[in-house]
């Protein structure tokens, strides 16, 4: 019971790191996606901004750290502002759900083929085998 509880945390583990990728990118070349995750780093700063939580208004892009930015209206004097043309480079974070479920599934058959050939080897070498 240990085994199969150890196995099942494993499984479970490798599903919650997933399959990430991080994208570099001109901020010229990127159309902004408010739903992603992105970092921009400019000359002096880098700033990390989760899935809404900034919005891209007439090329300065618009942020509050730690609030949920639901439309432009929410936009007040505290938010941090960063100009399109003063950004270098701008990190694109995104999961890839297909490659994660690939990679749970191929685990969880890999798992079951060891246990189905250690269970087998003991049948075939058990003294009641005919």
């Amino acid at each position: 019971m240990k085994k199969v509880i150890v196995w099942f945390i494993l499984v479970s583990f490798m599903n919650l790191t997933g399959c990430y990728s991080h994208d570099l990118l001109a901020p010229s070349s990127y159309k902004f996606d408010e739903r992603k995750e992105i970092k921009i780093i400019t000359r002096d700063t880098t700033y990390n901004f989760k899935g809404y939580q900034y919005v891209l208004v007439n090329d300065t892009l618009i942020g509050i750290q730690g609030n949920v930015l639901l439309n432009k209206a929410d936009i007040d004097e505290s938010s941090v502002k960063v100009p399109v043309d003063e950004m270098l480079l701008v990190e694109v974070s995104s999961v890839n759900g297909g490659k994660t479920t690939l990679l749970v599934v191929g685990s969880l058959v890999v798992i079951l083929l060891i246990a189905a050939v250690v269970g087998l080897t003991k049948i075939l070498s058990s003294p009641w085998h005919l």
